[in-house]
């Protein structure tokens, strides 16, 4: 039974009516579904009940009309056990002018920010306003609202679940097209397969797109299986003999089908949901260009049901040397295949297809790598477990990678299954210029820079402390001091704070080639920090690097950041623990991103000055680092976040909280400009999965996924 509260009001009696509830309520644990319960008393009691739409950040803003008669309120602030921290609460009066106000901004915007489809699934139509705004403003709330989670079978039951509408415009679409591309699929029987195989080509009998051709290729363990002598008289079955001749015969095969067939590799008992081949063919038609295009997946557990989905980022060329983040879920025009080699004997499958889309991916540009954000593949579970022997994931796939490239680098399995790629720095490594801006907090000043300059273990480098109008006298003290220390030098900017001016004027003081942004209230806590990120950066392409970083207590602070979920940019995986893997273990591996904070950044100086640095017009204080990392991407150049630089980072002592009026103005301000400028990135953040929560970053399933549906655009 959830908690109920007894709201005591502070004058003799309630009001009635229409009434404004504000507040705020914080809340931690699992359902977060909020109610007002108002009780009337007479013959007997009757209960009205009103959903409360609470957002991420705890805030209350509901209208809400109070019966006449109502004698008491009860709070009901979650319904799952958790903890939960209640604010002061009020009810004002409303008026009809006010209330029509307060109800069209909260449901105007759901027409433009909400799809069609979302909206219609929960009653909320071009008219629903005009006939009945009282409804539309409580359907509104259902976004508004900071839910719990769903869990994954309500998810596919609400979104992931075709309709006879949706099967009858996927036919329809099918029919229009100009072209079919062909699908050769190659299903691999390396085990006798029980059910599987059966479930496999039920799946192939069931798909609404039928322009494909089956080979099957039987290993010697499975040759005498039953499953497979019942197999259909159409499809090819070939039982080469060993392992061995089976890659030869499937290598054979592949050089006969023609350059513009896609191959389509699946091992006995993974099922293709009933329209993937058909969003495969859409997407290959319409990215002529593409090459692979691999799909997010899920498994089936022994019952058959969906469980565990993977929902991937896009295309990112150093989550893949990491972890074979694809899977197994995608396919290979035939002309690439053959050209990156084909199919290589390997007894261990995931390191298998971690090679083979390592090599196809050598000869792609990264326009013709495309990701297909639906779940399409589901494996049976026991694939889960490829990665359940750390001791056999040498790394083969990996290093002769990057030999292929002629990329200097050393490549260490980890115990996880995953690699650490440490790439190596040019004989004579650059100059790199950290730059520290400060303002008093002694303190945090001297734990940065005692730490920079006794922990760093990279000695190529010089410190810039810019003061920005310190006025402690220990601390101008500290500051002349620090003149004195050999690799450091100490500027005056004698202005109001301005953290975009300041980082433009230390670079055009700088010495190096490089430039590291560092916050005065962070540690190092790895002596390598700066081996590490300059690694990354001097490889072809790159114009970021970020840092891991923490809170004095061990959580993670920033493991990268999203542009888009949670309104504005936030920082991925925060407050988890330390070594805790994080969503399919991206707190712990190297990878693309959309941006990092410049709590402590690494970019190129000329870079820097060829972009003009940070905004110092539009974004004094806050986004200034993604809206540069954004730039640095639509310049052509990667943005890497790498968890193997770690600092601590406690967070914003430097100019304190935005909560006076004049900061949260400016905050919002900045926050505008930002939705305007990246409107296109805000809608879809390429490494963050559109199927993921862009209510709260933090990996959840959607309640209102941002998927575009191709059959219904």
């Amino acid at each position: 039974m959830p908690v109920r509260l007894e709201l005591l009001p502070n004058y003799t009696a309630l009001p009635t009516g229409w009434v404004l509830l504000r507040g705020v309520l914080h809340r931690w644990g699992q359902d977060f579904s909020a109610r007002l319960v108002a009780i009337v008393e007479g013959e007997g009691e009757v209960r009205h009940s009103f959903p409360l739409s609470v957002t991420r950040k705890g805030s209350i803003r509901e209208l809400i009309c109070l019966p006449k008669g109502v004698s008491r309120l009860l709070l009901e602030p979650m319904r799952s056990l958790g903890e939960f921290e209640l604010g002061e609460l009020s009810l004002s009066p409303v008026g009809k002018v006010e209330r029509f106000v307060r109800m069209c901004r909260r449901v105007i915007p759901l027409f433009f920010k909400q799809s069609r489809e979302r909206r219609h699934k929960v009653g909320l139509h071009a008219y629903t306003p005009f006939i009945n705004l009282d409804e539309a403003y409580r359907v509104a709330g259902r976004f508004k609202a900071y839910s719990p989670a769903l869990s994954y079978g309500k998810w596919i039951e609400e979104f992931d679940t075709l309709s006879k509408e949706d099967r009858r415009l996927m036919r329809r679409q099918i029919k229009v097209w100009d072209r079919s591309p062909i699908f050769q699929i190659i299903v691999f029987v390396s085990e006798p397969p029980g059910s599987g195989l059966k479930r496999t080509f039920d799946s192939l009998h069931g798909q609404l797109y039928r322009h494909f051709q089956v080979t099957v290729l039987v290993g010697p363990n499975a040759v005498k299986s039953s499953e497979v002598s019942r197999l259909p008289r159409l499809v090819e079955v070939l039982n080469p003999g060993s392992e061995a001749d089976v890659i030869a015969v499937a290598n054979a095969r592949l050089k006969s089908f023609g350059q513009s067939s896609w191959i389509v590799v699946l091992e006995a008992g993974t099922v293709l949901a009933e329209n993937a081949l058909y969003w495969l063919a859409f997407k290959s038609l319409y990215k002529a260009s593409a090459g692979l295009i691999y799909t997010d997946h899920d498994f089936l557990n022994k019952d058959g049901e969906r469980v565990e989905p993977v929902f991937k980022p896009d295309w990112s060329p150093e989550l893949l040397r990491s972890t074979t983040y694809i899977g197994c879920s995608a396919i290979v025009r035939s002309e690439m295949l053959v050209r990156a080699g084909g199919f290589f004997l390997n007894d261990n499958q995931g390191l298998a297809w971690h090679d083979l889309f390592l090599r196809v991916s050598e000869q792609l540009d990264i326009e013709a790598i495309r990701h297909i954000p639906a779940v399409l593949w589901h494996l049976p579970i026991v694939e889960a477990g490829q990665d359940e022997h750390p001791d056999r994931q040498i790394a083969n796939p990996v290093i002769a990678h990057l030999s292929r490239l002629g990329v200097a680098a050393s490549v260490t399995p980890l115990i996880t299954g995953h690699f650490r790629v440490r790439y190596e720095l040019p004989a004579n490594p650059p100059l790199v210029s950290i730059v520290v801006p400060t303002r008093n907090a002694l303190a945090h000043l001297r734990a940065c820079m005692e730490s920079v300059l006794m922990k760093s273990s990279y000695d190529n480098f010089e410190v810039i402390v810019i003061d920005n109008q310190s006025s402690v006298p220990l601390v101008l003290d500290y500051l002349e001091k620090l003149t004195k220390r050999p690799r450091v030098r100490v500027f005056r900017y004698d202005k109001s704070f301005n953290y975009s001016a300041i980082n433009n004027f230390a670079a055009g003081v700088a010495n190096g080639e490089v430039l590291c942004l560092l916050n005065n209230d962070t540690e190092v806590i790895t002596p390598g920090w700066l081996e590490e990120m300059l690694g990354h950066l001097v490889q072809p392409g790159v114009g970021v690097v970020g840092a891991k970083l923490f809170y004095g207590d061990g959580r993670v602070q920033h493991a990268g950041d999203t542009v888009g979920p949670g309104g504005c940019a936030h920082h991925l995986h925060a407050l988890i623990e330390r070594d805790a893997p994080g969503y399919c273990s991206r707190a712990i591996l190297a990878q693309d991103l959309s941006a990092v904070t410049a709590a402590c950044l690494m970019t190129w100086r000329w870079l820097f000055q060829d972009l003009n640095g940070l905004d110092a017009i539009n974004l004094p204080v806050s986004y200034n680092d993604v809206d540069y990392c954004l730039r640095v991407r639509e310049a052509g150049y990667r943005v890497l976040w790498t968890p193997y630089a770690e600092l601590y980072h406690h967070e914003s002592v430097s100019r304190g909280k935005d909560n006076s009026r004049e900061r949260q103005e400016r905050s919002r301000r900045e926050a505008i400009y930002m939705r305007n400028r990246w409107k296109h990135v805000m809608r879809h953040d390429p490494f963050y999965n559109p199927n993921l929560s862009y209510q709260r970053p933090d990996f959840s399933l959607s309640n209102s996924p941002m998927v575009k549906k191709p059959w219904r655009d």
